[in-house]
């Protein structure tokens, strides 16, 4: 076959809007049930978190040629995000900030890290995710910085973690991405 198959837009939209539709009526009875039933814990609004980080990571991987460490920053984002919220919704413990996100931040740099090892030739795709990465694993180190974490332990293995993924995309890209970067600020 000579031509790539076409999806049938016109499904693949009723299939969405059908989904969303659905959410909504969900989200609604779900919040009509916590009116109701309990009115000083707001655990549905831990439900909405989830629907919306399921459509989040969903319309995201629905694009097409998406690259992988792409994927990982987006996921990376996402669930911090999704983190703090069932934190923020069950009484803020701060477990979110000290423990989770900090693992979120490890996995996702050494994800990129073995990416970028495993596929030397194209590891130029995944240098300013790296980048992107690493400038969000800094936010972890600025927080502990400003004494508003509790533990020291996980932050900082985070950030060095990122500190070396970074340091590799550096060491094996450093070159081409100063020419990429002059060139596309035609410098």
């Amino acid at each position: 076959m000579l031509y790539p198959k076409l999806d049938n837009i016109k499904r693949n939209n009723i299939i969405l809007i059908a989904s969303i539709a659905i959410s909504i009526i969900v989200i609604d009875i779900l919040l009509l049930i916590n009116l109701l039933v309990d009115k000083t814990n707001h655990w549905s609004l831990l439900c909405v978190a989830g629907i919306i980080y399921v459509y989040g990571t969903v319309i995201y991987s629905r694009k097409r040629n998406v690259n992988i460490a792409s994927n990982v920053f987006v996921q990376c984002l996402l669930v911090s995000l999704l983190i703090l919220a069932i934190d923020y919704f069950i009484g803020y413990r701060g477990w979110s900030i000290n423990i989770a996100i900090p693992i979120v931040i490890i996995v996702a740099n050494s994800t990129l890290m073995i990416l970028t090892i495993v596929s030397r030739k194209r590891y130029m795709r995944y240098a300013m995710y790296h980048v992107l990465t690493f400038i969000f694993s800094m936010i972890q180190l600025i927080l502990l910085l400003s004494g508003k974490l509790e533990n020291k332990v996980l932050t900082i293995v985070a950030s060095s973690i990122a500190a070396a993924s970074l340091l590799l995309t550096i060491i094996l890209c450093g070159r081409a991405m100063w020419e990429e970067t002059k060139k596309r600020l035609h410098m």
